[in-house]
């Protein structure tokens, strides 16, 4: 097709479309060279690359669009090779009969070219099946035949211009300089007039001979160093040739000759066309060989994977037959373990007889071959090479774009791994040739472009569809969606991106209330093989993940690393417990730590060595201690024999006094706080039932966490469709004006955009709120609560000198809407406006003194206290599906029997209920 693209396009234009098909394949043939030079290239070639590299779903993909492109390409160079055999100029010469009648001219003619293509591919499919090797050995004669082909060519045209030596052609097509710009003219068999892009696709499966060394890599003595510069040298060459050729025969001949004989290099060779002919003849099949033996290769590669289920057929597993004497049972199970497969001589030369390997490798290369065969067999019924090379071209661009992208990616993450050999790269250059063939594949034909990436998408669910069922019944638990590990880049360009963001947002851990989100550390209770005692906690946790954060989980045991064994059975715990949180759906790091030391000290140190910079945990997650009584009876029991907890294995290594530190702890070092307690808590798959409600109990101004929390869960599917957020304001004094109260919460939900109805509920006579705030001389750190809901009102009034009609004004208004800042009880004492509160670092005045029940001015936590919100709570959320409050402040008192006997009384027939406690900042923000 060469010298009618010249005649079309003129030699510039010729030039030009050889330049850009080839600057595409010298681009890959750089970056094949630094993947190939840098380790060993197996079985499959450029889908073993990209298969390696991207992962086994898009290496499946592209490896299955370039096998058919190679397989297409085999039916390509058949139909060249027919159609060069049976071109003649029609009514150049006469049929010749022989003395029977019988003219073979006519036979040939009648017959359509599709018949002979048919038969010339089965003949080479059969070539091909006897074995690889006689097409290496061939290889030396088409490369000879070719030869003397482009040289008769060569020494023809130049004898044509010089007037020695006229060929099949006449004087008057000996025209100089007349194709030198583009004459595009209808073409004499489709009638479809080709344009530059058009050519350009015809044009470029001549150029794609460059992965022929890849694609039988296995077969390479050194393909590190055989394929760069086989692949390099053969661009070379064959991109002289093309220009020389171009502008040879472009230059002597004339327009109408070039685009409507398209053999006319024949009539120019010298001596005689024949030689041009077989020259022609011999390279196509030569390279349909080639595409038939490589073809195959690649295909198997792809089956033996696995990764392609329909593809199973071409491989048959190597059987082995059973042994007389077998190894026992602890030995076997030893080497399974291990992950060991050994073969063992029994006595003598009884060995253990398996099938040849090379028997069923050519058995199963068969089975590729005719599967193949079939393929092209189909592909050659077109009849016509322009109508299958726009196909070709599509697959070939998506592979190559595959390779690029393959080096890029490499070399970006700059990985210790990627330790190529070929040094003449770049991975600017590898980015271009990806981002060139890309848009070559646009430019040439964007419908058959998006046709080919649609195919490829379609490919790769199939494939990630497949493994995932695999897995399912296989029992696996890769994180890996195709269950497969071959060291892919996606791992590194995750740490590249990972670390380059942490090392963005180092010093920036104190978060605007807008970007505020929860960074989760669940701690679990769990048995022997790390089995959760209860998945409520997992359950909660896996709903938080709206909020978009991290997901940590930490199960605490007793014991020391420097037992034996202590290791490895952390490990298998933690992937119990891994499994767990898969089944749950909870994405996130687990983590079974092992220490002497006690829980409190163990939760504190995850809490604080967790995570790096800003992605460390700000909320623990806890579940109640429903059998406390049963833990201090025990406890007590066990201190007065001086007997050690964690010797029984019956027993948490954490006591009722460690789980109080625990919590104690975690406000100290400002830390979110949620204690949950769940009993038939939603679980994945489950619906909420129509008219479900999350209620939530205000009692202080802890900055919005509970709203925040509890809008969080409610974007869970689970709770989604049915569920209703309400919103208890409790007030517990007089001075309180309950519609004020709810004309303000209502007002403030709408500007931090949050759907809820509001309620408002009285409990006086009691010290409610001072169990969940902290006032002076109570030994709570800062960052607790300090004002109540009403409170907050009337300190609003006061500041603003509300009139009559605009007490409905904000309730939070004396919150900064820029920054992420609470009011402190100092700041209110010395008078400040609002916004110097806000503005003003006071400092806290109040006297941190440890506290006891017997020198309070009054007893905080009473059990009645604890029993009347318990009420209020079953009296107005009978049939919540949650109930979400504060957690009780357990710094106000030093017994901590009275603190679990205040919590057990508040969670006492409620089902399902999640206690928070803030750090003393804004969650909450209403600006945009």
């Amino acid at each position: 097709r060469l010298p009618t693209i010249t005649g079309q396009a003129g030699t510039i234009g010729t030039t030009l479309i050889i330049l850009i098909c080839v600057f595409s394949t010298f681009v890959t043939s750089l970056s094949l060279s630094a993947i190939a030079s840098n380790g060993t290239i197996q079985a499959g070639g450029p889908y073993y690359i990209i298969s390696r590299t991207l992962g086994v779903e898009i290496g499946g993909a592209l490896g299955l669009l370039f096998y058919l492109g190679t397989t297409l390409g085999a039916s390509m160079h058949v139909m060249g090779a027919v159609e060069t055999l049976f071109h003649r100029k029609k009514h150049a010469y006469a049929y010749e009969i022989n003395s029977f009648g019988f003219s073979w001219n006519s036979v040939m003619d009648s017959c359509p070219s599709q018949v002979w293509s048919l038969l010339l591919m089965l003949l080479i499919a059969n070539i091909v099946s006897v074995g690889s090797k006689y097409v290496t050995g061939a290889a030396n004669f088409f490369l000879a035949a070719v030869g003397l082909s482009i040289l008769s060519i060569v020494v023809g045209t130049i004898l044509f211009a010089s007037g020695f030596y006229d060929g099949s052609l006449s004087d008057d097509e000996r025209v100089f300089n007349d194709n030198l710009y583009p004459n595009y003219r209808p073409d004499s068999k489709t009638g479809v007039t080709p344009t530059f892009w058009s050519l350009v696709s015809i044009f470029y499966p001549a150029t794609t001979g460059i992965l022929a060394g890849t694609n039988r890599s296995s077969k390479l003595a050194t393909p590190n160093k055989s394929i760069p510069i086989g692949t390099i040298s053969a661009i070379a060459v064959t991109t002289s040739l093309y220009i020389m050729q171009v502008w040879l025969i472009g230059s002597v001949v004339d327009h109408e000759t070039l685009i409507f004989n398209k053999l006319v290099l024949t009539n120019v060779a010298f001596p005689s066309r024949v030689m041009a002919k077989v020259g022609m003849v011999t390279s196509c099949i030569g390279a349909a060989l080639q595409c038939m033996a490589g073809a195959p290769q690649l295909l198997s590669a792809i089956a033996a994977d696995g990764a392609i289920p329909f593809l199973t057929f071409l491989t048959r597993k190597k059987k082995s037959r059973r042994r007389r004497k077998s190894l026992s049972l602890s030995d076997s199970a030893g080497l399974q373990n291990l992950g060991i497969t050994a073969s063992f001589e029994v006595s003598g030369n009884n060995s253990v007889s398996t099938e040849k390997s090379q028997d069923v490798d050519v058995q199963n290369s068969k089975r590729a071959v005719w599967f193949s065969w079939a393929i092209a067999s189909l592909g050659t019924l077109m009849g016509n090479i322009d109508r299958i090379t726009p196909i070709l071209t599509m697959f070939y661009l998506m592979m190559y774009g595959g390779i690029n992208l393959c080096c890029f990616l490499l070399a970006w993450v700059d990985s210790p791994g990627f330790r190529p050999q070929f040094k003449y790269f770049s991975r600017n250059i590898a980015l271009l040739g990806f981002i060139w063939c890309l848009a070559l594949a646009l430019l040439i034909s964007w419908p058959m472009a998006l046709l080919a990436i649609l195919l490829m998408y379609l490919i790769f669910k199939y494939i990630a569809i497949s493994a995932q069922r695999m897995a399912v019944i296989g029992g696996e638990t890769n994180s890996s969606r195709s269950g497969t590990n071959w060291g892919d880049v996606f791992d590194s360009v995750r740490y590249k991106i990972t670390t380059a963001i942490l090392a963005g947002v180092t010093g920036t851990e104190n978060f605007h209330a807008k970007n505020w989100r929860p960074q989760l550390l669940t701690v679990v209770d769990t048995n022997d093989v790390g089995t959760p005692l209860s998945n409520e906690g997992l359950a909660l946790a896996s709903q938080f993940k709206g909020g978009r954060g991290l997901n940590m989980v930490v199960s605490i045991k007793h014991g020391s690393f420097l037992n034996p064994m202590t290791f490895e059975l952390s490990q298998q715990c933690n992937a119990r417990l891994k499994a767990c949180m898969e089944k749950e759906r909870l994405r996130g790091f687990s983590e079974v730590i092992f220490t002497e030391s006690s829980f409190s000290e163990a939760v504190w140190s995850a809490v604080m060595h967790s995570g790096l910079g800003p992605v460390s945990p700000n909320t623990v997650l806890l579940s109640w201690m429903a059998d406390w009584r049963r833990r201090m009876n025990i406890g007590q029991d066990r201190q007065q024999e001086n007997i050690d907890l964690s010797d029984d294995g019956t027993v948490s290594p954490c006591s009722v006094d460690e789980y109080v530190a625990t919590l104690k702890g975690l406000g100290l070092m400002h830390r979110a706080v949620c204690l949950f307690k769940g009993n038939k808590f939603p679980r994945i798959g489950d619906i909420a039932p129509v008219g479900s409600t999350i209620d939530i109990y205000w009692i202080v101004d802890d900055g919005g966490l509970c709203l925040l929390l509890s809008y969080i869960i409610s974007r869970n599917p689970i709770w989604r469709r049915n569920v209703h957020l309400q919103v208890f304001a409790v007030t517990t004094s007089t001075k309180d004006n309950p519609r004020n109260i709810e004309a303000s919460v209502v007002d403030f939900l709408q500007q931090i955009r949050i759907n809820a109805s509001v309620h408002v509920v009285n409990i006086q006579g009691i010290e409610l709120a001072d169990d969940f705030r902290a006032r002076s001389n109570d030994g709570c750190p800062s960052s607790v609560p300090i004002v109540t809901i009403g409170e907050t009102l009337r300190m609003d009034k006061d500041d603003h000198s509300c009139s009559s009609e605009s007490s409905h004004d904000n309730l939070f208004s004396n919150f900064s809407r820029e920054k992420a800042c609470l009011p402190s009880v100092a700041a209110y004492e010395l008078g400040s406006s609002s916004d110097e509160r806000c503005n003003t670092e006071v400092p806290d005045r109040r006297e941190y003194v440890a506290m006891t029940e017997n020198d309070a001015p009054h007893l905080f936590l009473r059990v009645e206290t604890a029993k009347k919100l318990n009420n209020m709570i079953r009296l107005n959320s009978p049939s919540a599906s949650l109930v979400v409050t504060h957690l009780p402040l357990s710094y106000k008192v030093s017994n901590v029997a009275s603190y679990m006997e205040y919590i057990d009384a508040m969670l006492k027939d409620v089902d399902n209920m999640l206690l928070i406690q803030g750090t003393g900042v804004e969650y909450l923000t209403t600006v945009a």
